[in-house]
């Protein structure tokens, strides 16, 4: 599949609105086309592209003279598909982009002037279109032409490495996951080969008469490397390309905390399933309080503590409790369980130990190393209106020597247990509890801090390891106003920078602050809907790559109700294909990933696999569609209130598909849980009864949404897409205005697969006023 710039036919034309009559313009240099306001008095014109083939269209660009457009709209195939309206009426110009969304052969560029000339230049149109090469995801740098398809007879390590072993069985499992039965007497052989000249993660596929070699110099390149051959196998066998392909950004980072215990088997199923195909390299793990500390068993027993005694409503519960073992304690077999599900992969992992900020794990423990003003706490005192932040130490005292000596202890257990590559995140975030207590407030706030993160660098590179931190603290002003900065150039310039504060300042590239001073930075909290001038940031000398971060619980449903499944999915294209990732083609990467890769990846994480694919019902809906908005009805003309629907069945089925979206939005805060508007009510012949509960934003959206289409305030960065994971577009278009509309199909798993369905119906919430309305509702087997 192609994705990016898309060619259209010269020349292009040039008519009066909404006709065939020719308005060519008043000067043509091939590159610019000019119209005079005197010719566009009461009028407009329309500028007509024809595409090479059908394509996907996900955004027009063009540049126009400045403050000389009153209107402009974009038509595809004749049909309102885009538009773009200055705010308050007035007139715009400069680089214009249009997001569509559809797919057409034809395209218009409709522009309405208003006593100004019109300068028109570099129309772009991004999107994509099926050229016959299987997709694969994120995009290989060169993918070669086929030589036809072919079965595989086996696959084969090339030598008796552990890393080829691995990569090998890795690929034919994956094999038999996919097309259940895959070995060909009359196949060809793949081999899994290491090639130690290759550099960084670069794989290569290579194909000759009778073999096809997978060659890499890691383990982790070997993976993705196989990865992408299974993208290239189907059912019609093993389509002969030859790949070589690399990242664009050396650091692809995925970053949580340590999950319950009950969520281990799920991070390893996220690490297979999801982090490996969407070609993330290292693991960030958090630890905070979640582990058990042998050498100071009063912290984990503190830890403890706190969490029964927020249970019991005597105080708030400690933060990060819940995103770090979700309020437990993992014992280090749990934990090196986890390690090595990240380890066999070759994923690296960086454990992060928050130190001097963040703490609250050791100063529950021992209040008397806390930094505050008064430096004793009293942790088991009941205060009814204590919120997290008045209640617990957010920080240790930098200059008590006890305070070492507790954090090295701390640090010396976690890299025994995780064994770290290389690296170890070492906190230092938001440290707004500094130079307060006796032992400090008479010191500089910037000398505390760099001598703490020093001391911190210094024990680690004794033990041959080396430092990465969040680099909040040390921006100057107007970035940060804590006076931690000024003694910057005494830190090591090894120390890896992690900056997430860049929500903070969208208009500012904050990161040039610390690459003057010669530091490496990475994008923390990358999050793809919102980072600006990825582009032009991504490619700075001195700039890693980035992370995306979690701040959740591990579990599945709270990761996708918070759109982070999605980030993760969208941001594999960012940071592998950086050198040509193109901002203005979301809606491009959006139906990719909803038609073909989030399908795929909900389905491997969940361990559904179907190498035959399912047999599909599609139930026939009765019911009432009186009232139903105009709009939908044409979208949809099979459009039915959903609590007028009855099915009627007698079989059994896998997962039902709900095809459905609200008339109305609903009030939400984004940050509470998702509102419930009904349920389906699914009963069975033995009288068993399963519910399917419906919640807006998480498993239908209201029709008038456009599907993955994020919020532009920058706070809801935290929350990136809503309404994706659970439910997939199954109906797109637009109404009269362009604007778009969305019916998304909730994939349901069935609890009681073995059971047959009898009935089928909905019942709204007795408060709903969204009004759900049903396209179709399909039953797999």
């Amino acid at each position: 599949m192609y994705i990016g710039s898309l060619n259209y036919k010269q020349p292009l034309t040039f008519t009066h609105i909404d006709s065939k009559v020719a308005f060519d313009p008043t000067t043509n240099d091939g590159n610019e086309y000019t119209w005079r306001w005197d010719q566009l008095f009461d009028t407009g014109v329309d500028i007509t592209m024809a595409l090479e083939r059908e394509s996907y269209i996900g955004a027009i660009n063009f540049t126009a003279s400045k403050d000389s457009i009153a209107e402009a709209y974009v038509l595809a195939d004749g049909s309102m598909a885009g538009r773009y309206q200055a705010s308050g009426g007035g007139l715009f110009g400069g680089r214009i982009t249009i997001p569509i969304g559809v797919r057409a052969r034809r395209l218009t560029v409709r522009l309405r002037a208003d006593f100004k000339n019109i300068s028109i230049s570099s129309i772009e149109i991004f999107g994509a279109y099926d050229d016959d090469v299987p997709l694969v995801w994120p995009r290989p740098k060169s993918i070669g032409v086929s030589r036809g398809y072919a079965f595989i007879a086996n696959v084969m390590p090339a030598s008796d490495d552990a890393d080829e072993i691995f990569a090998a069985e890795f690929l034919r499992q994956r094999l038999s996951e996919k097309l259940g039965h895959w070995k060909h007497n009359d196949g060809i052989t793949v081999i899994i080969k290491k090639q130690l000249s290759y550099e960084g993660e670069r794989y290569t596929i290579k194909n000759t008469e009778n073999k096809v070699t997978v060659s890499a110099r890691s383990r982790i390149a070997l993976l993705y490397g196989a990865d992408t051959l299974l993208s290239l196998t189907s059912r019609e066998g093993l389509y002969l390309a030859d790949v070589d392909d690399m990242p664009s950004q050396k650091l692809r980072g995925f970053h949580f905390g340590l999950p319950h215990r009950d969520r281990i088997e799920f991070a390893r199923l996220l690490f297979r399933y999801v982090l490996i195909p969407m070609r993330y390299n290292v693991v960030f793990l958090e630890f905070a309080g979640g582990m058990r500390f042998d050498r100071h068993p009063e912290i984990s027993e503190g830890w403890l503590r706190a969490i029964e005694n927020a249970k019991a409503g005597k105080q708030p519960f400690m933060p990060h409790s819940d995103k770090v073992s979700n309020r437990s304690l993992l014992e280090k077999s749990d934990v090196k369980k986890l390690v090595g599900y990240i380890k066999e992969l070759g994923l690296a992992l960086v454990p992060e130990v928050q130190s001097l900020a963040h703490v609250q794990y050791i100063t529950y423990a021992h209040p008397d190393i806390a930094e505050k003003e008064e430096n004793t706490v009293n942790v088991d005192m009941r205060e009814e209106d204590a919120t997290p932040a008045s209640f617990y130490a957010h920080s240790y005292c930098p200059s008590n020597p006890k305070s070492y000596e507790i954090i090295y202890d701390i640090i010396d257990e976690i890299v025994e247990v995780s064994e770290p590559d290389g690296y170890v995140h070492m906190g230092h975030d938001e440290v707004y509890q500094i130079g307060l207590c006796p032992k400090c407030r008479e010191k500089d706030k910037s000398t505390l801090f760099a001598d703490h993160v020093i001391a911190m660098h210094d024990y680690l590179a004794r033990k041959g390891l080396k430092m990465m931190m969040w680099s909040d603290m040390l921006h100057p002003a107007p970035i940060r106003e804590y006076n931690t900065h000024k003694e910057i150039d005494r830190l090591p310039r090894d120390i890896i920078m992690m900056d997430f504060i860049w929500y903070f300042h969208p208009g500012l590239d904050i990161e040039d602050s610390l690459l003057s001073h010669g530091f490496k930075v990475v994008v923390g909290n990358l999050y793809s809907s919102h980072y600006p001038r990825f582009s032009s940031r991504i490619r700075k000398d001195g700039v890693l790559g980035g992370e995306v971060s979690m701040w959740l619980i591990t579990d599945e449903e709270i990761l996708a109700k918070n759109g982070k499944l999605w980030d993760i999915m969208y941001l594999s294209e960012m940071l592998w294909n950086s050198d040509s990732y193109e901002e203005t083609n979301r809606k491009t990467y959006n139906e990719i990933i909803s038609k073909y890769i989030q399908p795929a990846t909900r389905d491997d994480i969940r361990r559904k696999f179907r190498p035959n694919g399912y047999i599909e019902t599609r139930f026939k809906l009765t019911g009432d569609s009186s009232g139903i908005p105009r709009e939908l009805s044409e979208l949809c003309s099979n459009a039915k209130w959903a609590n007028s629907i009855e099915i009627i069945t007698d079989d059994r089925y896998d997962r039902l598909v709900f095809e459905h979206a609200t008339i109305n939005a609903a009030q939400r805060v984004v940050w509470e849980p998702h509102v419930s508007i009904g349920e389906y009510v699914i009963e069975y012949s033995d009288g068993t009864v399963a519910i399917a509960e419906i919640r807006y934003a998480e498993n239908t959206m209201c029709y008038k949404s456009g599907y993955a289409i994020p919020k532009h305030q920058s706070y809801y960065r935290h929350f990136g897409y809503v309404g994706t994971w659970f439910s997939d577009p199954v109906c797109e278009g637009k109404n009269e205005q362009g604007e778009d509309m969305t019916i998304s199909g909730y994939v349901w798993e069935n609890p009681h697969p073995q059971k047959k369905m009898v009935r089928i119906t909905y019942k709204p919430r007795e408060d709903d006023f969204c009004r759900l309305v049903v396209v179709g509702i399909r039953g797999l087997k």
